[in-house]
């Protein structure tokens, strides 16, 4: 279902998948295109049907898969953005076929979700939420109850794009012991004192945090399984902020009711909103948040901009910016 329409009289239709962008980028699209908005995560079909009844020009997408059949509803398509760079949730391969490029806003909300991490890692690593829930019920637990320092532990990234280095640079007064997974690169070649690793089972056998900053794709699906929580430290915790669906979510409800590993918090799930919270939410060590991670006020604006730019950049006819296309079919 779409919520409505804006700018009616104007040359372009662009659809948006789930809620406005920030104001200042809906105003910048309103005043040359016209606005649909689908309601947040509608279903693949429902996002056909409004493509296909206003003839998108243009599809910035914010919540909802993007299949061939949204892809191909409109004559007129010439350009996807995601709101965002996760683009799992988007066939790149019938928008290659259809001829229109798949773009993101690669620097917009790395900051944001690096730091997100980081502050996940701070909270687990100290039991805030959950020493918050106890003293909400009136307890006290100053004489039994110890956190773990980030100083001086090793931290596991598994993904070393954006995200993943700059949480490397914010970890750094912490002294901790970095090691890197990612089977893309050859070589570190950031500032930090980061240890590239040719095995992920290395990094999980000596991490005493695992942070997951990687796509979704085939490769990385279930990534981390039965047999990955069976070699991690049971004083081990697990953070996600890359993609829910690189985690096998049965198999770490496993490792936490079985105490194989120390706790975990995720900020991403397999199945957005997830239809069983209370799978994760009946464990004291675990911290959740509704994937998040990327959307602070400044990274939201950021995103929302530049994800403007890129469908008038394509609809106009002006040079794209290389490192927004991931397909470049134009």
């Amino acid at each position: 279902m779409a919520e409505g329409a804006e700018g009616l009289d104007k040359e372009f239709t662009v659809v948006i998948t789930g809620p406005a962008l920030a104001e200042p980028a809906m105003q910048e699209l309103a005043g040359k295109c016209r606005i649909i908005k689908a309601e947040p995560y509608a279903s693949a079909r429902e996002i056909e049907t409004i493509v296909r009844e206003s003839r998108a020009d243009g599809l910035i997408v914010r919540m909802g898969q993007i299949d061939a059949g949204v892809i191909e509803a409109s004559d007129r398509l010439k350009v996807i953005t995601k709101h965002g760079t996760g683009t799992d949730n988007i066939d790149r391969e019938s928008a290659d076929r259809a001829n229109v490029p798949v773009m993101i806003t690669p620097t917009a909300n790395y900051e944001s979700v690096a730091e997100h991490a980081l502050g996940l890692l701070l909270a687990i690593g100290r039991g805030v939420v959950y020493l918050d829930d106890r003293m909400r019920q009136g307890n006290w637990d100053k004489s039994t109850f110890k956190g773990k320092e980030l100083y001086g532990k090793t931290l596991g990234i598994v993904g070393y794009g954006r995200i993943g280095q700059r949480l490397a640079e914010l970890v750094q007064p912490m002294a901790m012991n970095i090691l890197v997974f990612d089977p893309f690169l050859k070589a570190l070649k950031d500032a930090t004192e980061a240890t590239l690793v040719r095995e992920l089972e290395h990094l999980l056998k000596v991490a005493d945090f695992v942070s997951l900053c990687c796509p979704l794709t085939p490769q990385t699906s279930n990534l981390i399984g039965a047999l990955q929580f069976k070699t991690m430290k049971n004083s081990a915790f697990l953070v996600n902020t890359a993609r829910g669906g690189v985690v096998d979510e049965a198999a770490l409800e496993t490792a936490l009711a079985n105490g194989e590993i120390a706790g975990a918090a995720l900020d991403t799930f397999a199945q957005e909103p997830p239809e069983k919270v209370s799978s994760f939410a009946r464990f004291d060590n675990v911290i959740l948040t509704p994937h998040i991670g990327g959307v602070s006020q400044e990274s939201f604006e950021r995103m929302g901009m530049q994800a403007v730019k890129n469908v008038l950049d394509v609809l106009e006819s002006r040079p794209l910016d290389p490192a927004c296309v991931l397909d470049a079919t134009v």
